[in-house]
């Protein structure tokens, strides 16, 4: 079977430590471990802080742009949190790229763990 292009990412080799440093400084923010919505989608909820919207947008905007096979929402209202100072982001795949999902996921738990 041909994986479809749309499901590589371009982001050259050289920029993709940058961008992984820049999903752990996001993952240091993190107030819960991320939850499996199911087997292509996880939630992240971060600590909400001035201008981490625009930050996540602009993070997920990138990503976005190479590789496209990501699925990302934001949202500033987690459920089951009280207060309103957070954010969720929702990042889905399709199923041939769920080791990405994976790996992402468990980076974030063990930057978590770290914290």
């Amino acid at each position: 079977m041909i994986t479809p292009i749309e499901d590589f990412c371009t982001l050259p080799a050289a920029a993709q430590p940058l961008r992984l440093m820049e999903f752990d400084e996001l993952f240091r923010s993190q107030v819960r471990p991320p939850q499996q919505i199911d087997a292509r989608h996880v939630e992240f909820t971060f600590a909400g802080a001035e201008g981490l919207h625009a930050k996540v947008s602009d993070l997920v905007a990138r990503e976005s742009t190479c590789c496209s096979f990501f699925e990302f929402t934001i949202d500033e209202h987690a459920q089951g949190v009280p207060d309103h100072d957070h954010l969720v982001l929702r990042v889905g795949v399709p199923e041939s790229r769920d080791d990405v999902l994976k790996a992402l996921t468990d980076r974030a738990v063990a930057i978590m763990r770290r914290a």
